[in-house]
C-alpha cells in the first residue's frame, strides 16, 4: 500500500497578523521518504510555511495535509508523528537544566504523565548526543553552552525522540562551521540509516546539497520545486535573489552563490 504524501498542499494562502501576505496560492505534493530544504531569502515565508504544516498557523484559503493529516483538524495528530527544532526555542536559560535533560525532552513529551526516562530514553538520548559530539558534556548546564553547541543539542533532542517526521526550522543558523557540519552529518545519517522524513527550512541550500531530494524553492509563493540541481537554474535564482544570484557547477552539482544571508524573521 503506497504512503500517504509527505507534504500536500491545495491553493494555500495565508496572513501574518498583520494581515500581509505571507504565502500566496501555494500547490505542491512531496512523496516519502524524502529529505526536503525550503528554500529562500529572509522573509520569504519559509518558517510562516512550516508552521501551517505543524497546525500552528491556519490557511484563510485552501487546504494542507502532513502524512495524510489535514494540518487544522487534525493537528494533534500531525504534531504525535512529528519532532520539531524551532528557529527561536523557548527554553528559558535562566533554568538550571543540564545537557542531558534538554535532550530526553525530545522522548518524555510524547509520554504520558508522569514523564520519568526509562533506561531505552537515556540509551536513545545519548547515543543523539554522541552524533552531534556533545555526549561528554551531557551533565554541563545547557546554559553555559555556546551558540553552536545548544543548537546541536537541540538537534539530539530531536534525532533521540520518535515519529516518522523531523521538522527543522534554520537548524545551522548562528553556528560555527563545527557544529555546522556535525548537524549535517548527523541528521543525512540518520535519514539514511532510518528512512525518517526530514523537512529543514534553510536560506542557503548549499551545506545540505547532497543529502536532499526535493527542494521548495519560496518567495512568498513557490517559484520552484525540484531536485537541488532543478531548482539551481539562473532563471529560477533570478526570481528569488535577484540578478545577483550565481551558479556554480562542481563535481557534477549545481551551487548557489547569493547576497542572501542571515535567519529568517517570519
Amino acid at each position: 500500500m503506497k504512503s500517504a504524501p509527505l507534504l500536500e498542499a491545495n491553493n494555500v494562502s495565508v496572513r501574518y497578523a498583520n494581515g500581509e501576505v505571507a504565502l500566496r496560492n501555494l500547490t505542491f505534493q512531496v512523496d516519502q521518504p524524502s529529505f526536503v530544504a525550503i528554500v529562500g531569502p529572509n522573509g520569504s515565508g519559509k518558517s510562516t510555511l512550516l508552521k501551517t504544516a505543524l497546525g500552528l498557523l491556519e490557511p484563510y484559503q485552501g487546504d494542507m495535509r502532513v502524512l495524510g493529516f489535514d494540518t487544522i483538524s487534525q493537528s494533534a495528530s500531525i504534531r504525535k508523528r512529528v519532532r520539531y527544532v524551532p528557529q527561536r526555542d523557548r527554553i528559558q536559560l535562566t533554568v538550571p537544566l543540564k545537557v542531558k535533560d534538554i535532550a530526553v525532552m525530545g522522548r518524555l513529551l510524547k509520554k504520558s504523565p508522569p514523564r520519568s526516562a526509562s533506561d531505552e530514553d537515556i540509551n536513545r538520548t545519548h547515543e543523539a548526543l554522541e552524533m552531534v559530539n556533545m555526549d561528554e558534556l551531557s551533565d554541563r548546564p545547557f546554559n553555559e553552552l555556546s551558540g553552536g553547541q545548544r543548537q546541536r543539542v537541540l538537534v539530539a533532542r530531536a534525532l533521540a525522540g520518535e515519529g516518522p517526521l523531523m521538522m527543522l526550522d534554520e537548524p545551522l543558523a548562528g553556528t560555527d562551521a563545527e557544529s555546522q557540519n556535525l548537524i549535517v552529518d548527523a541528521l543525512g545519517e540518520y535519514h539514511k540509516d532510518t528512512g525518517v522524513n526530514v523537512i529543514m527550512v534553510t536560506h542557503d541550500l548549499n551545506p545540505i546539497h547532497t543529502l536532499v531530494k526535493d527542494v521548495l524553492m519560496m518567495k512568498n509563493s513557490l517559484v520552484g520545486i525540484g531536485t537541488p540541481c532543478d531548482v539551481m537554474d539562473p532563471k529560477v535564482l533570478e526570481k528569488v535573489y535577484g540578478p545577483g544570484a550565481r551558479v556554480l557547477e562542481y563535481a557534477g552539482h549545481r551551487y548557489c552563490v547569493t547576497r542572501d544571508s542571515g535567519v529568517d524573521r517570519h
